[in-house]
């Protein structure tokens, strides 16, 4: 396992997860099922106490894998077709929502 930066996925296993978890979402497993999988197989190996350092990188890992995925749904607004049968100030309100939140995952990443 090898860093070459200081950024989140400027280290080997960040950017293994994160990869691990794209190719898993093409392959046609759920957000919460492509998780689970690299979770489980990181498990085999590595204790969440023990190997604090790489489980540590995991997650970061596979939040920061989350985050993109999340931004991108948010920009897609295909969500947005559940409130198009709503009235027209709650969808609106919905949209203002939704570009708060994504300000805030933006403001944290």
């Amino acid at each position: 396992m090898g860093a070459w930066g200081t950024g989140i996925f400027d280290d080997d296993t960040t950017c293994d997860v994160r990869d691990d978890y794209f190719d898993l979402l093409a392959e046609g497993l759920t957000a919460e099922e492509a998780s689970k999988s690299i979770l489980d197989s990181y498990h085999e190996e590595f204790n969440d106490e023990e190997d604090l350092e790489v489980m540590t990188l995991v997650y970061l890992g596979l939040a920061g894998a989350q985050l993109k995925k999340t931004i991108t749904l948010i920009d897609s607004g295909a969500e947005l077709a559940l409130w198009e049968d709503s009235n027209k100030e709650d969808l609106e309100e919905r949209k203002k929502v939704l570009a708060a939140f994504k300000q805030k995952l933006l403001a944290s990443s």
